[in-house]
């Protein structure tokens, strides 16, 4: 790990103690002004990907962990013929890229982003005619995976401005079918999904945080894919998966493969037969 790398890692847990009040372990001043800048700076933009500040927080899939998701995404050949099209997501941001054999160049978080859209295959058959939200978008890599199969309806995608900004540079290189909306915490309102995804970020919100997107999204959501992960500060007094199973109607626990940290697994709930 280079010096810069390691400083962002260390320093970020430090600079939240600091703080009053956070609305997320990616809230803080260094990530949102870089995602502010990349969305404007088309230099920044260009290599976004591959910069300490933004790997800290996102692009640090491990090499072993991406080998586990091509493993799993290769038990099933109903993907056979779109890599190509899923190694578009890494056209722009200049990723790390690794060769994998039978797919050649890809970038590990890519491959995740993969191995999430297998689940929700598995789990929720078509995802086309849906209205999907996505809370925490990263950059939108997510939901260009989703597209490059599927023809969600409308695709909501929730976040802090400075990272839906840089989620609409990136996606705007890209043909999509769906109708994008982009929207903070206080521009949404209460209204009905067909799917919401969350991989990991509602489970890193502080509850004050997580119940607005219960109220406004969760709750009303036919099904829904959360990757619950356990790192969130204390003060945050974020919701269990325990806490998350007794809110969510129907919702019930699934192994995470890998398990990429301790006490994390899949929340999932809804059908297969999704009302579109």
């Amino acid at each position: 790990m280079n010096k810069l790398k390691f400083y962002v890692r260390q320093w970020i847990p430090r600079f939240f103690l600091k703080r009053r009040v956070s609305t997320s372990l990616s809230d803080n001043q260094v990530y949102p002004n870089f995602c502010l800048k990349a969305s404007h700076d088309m230099t920044v933009f260009s290599t976004f990907r591959m910069h300490p500040v933004y790997r800290a927080i996102l692009e640090h899939v491990s090499s072993k962990h991406a080998q586990v998701y091509l493993n799993e995404i290769l038990k099933y050949p109903e993907f056979s013929s779109h890599w190509e099209s899923f190694k578009i997501n890494d056209k722009w941001g200049s990723p790390k890229l690794k060769k994998y054999q039978g797919i050649g160049h890809i970038s590990s978080t890519t491959l995740r982003y993969v191995k999430v859209l297998n689940d929700l295959r598995l789990n929720f058959k078509d995802l086309s005619n849906l209205k999907i939200a996505e809370i925490g978008v990263g950059y939108g890599g997510q939901c260009r995976i989703i597209n490059s199969i599927y023809k969600p309806k409308k695709y909501t995608l929730v976040d802090i401005k400075p990272a839906l900004m840089l989620a609409e540079r990136y996606l705007d290189n890209y043909i999509l079918h769906s109708a994008m909306e982009y929207k903070t915490m206080n521009e949404l309102e209460p209204a009905r999904y067909d799917l919401v995804i969350s991989n990991y970020a509602f489970t890193e919100l502080p509850r004050m945080i997580q119940d607005v997107y219960l109220k406004k999204i969760i709750l009303h959501a036919t099904s829904g894919y959360i990757t619950y992960n356990e790192n969130h500060m204390e003060n945050f007094h974020s919701y269990t998966k325990e806490d998350l199973i007794k809110l969510i109607p129907g919702a019930r626990i699934e192994p995470e493969v890998p398990l990429t940290a301790p006490g994390n697994c899949i929340i999932v709930w809804g059908s297969t037969n999704i009302s579109i």
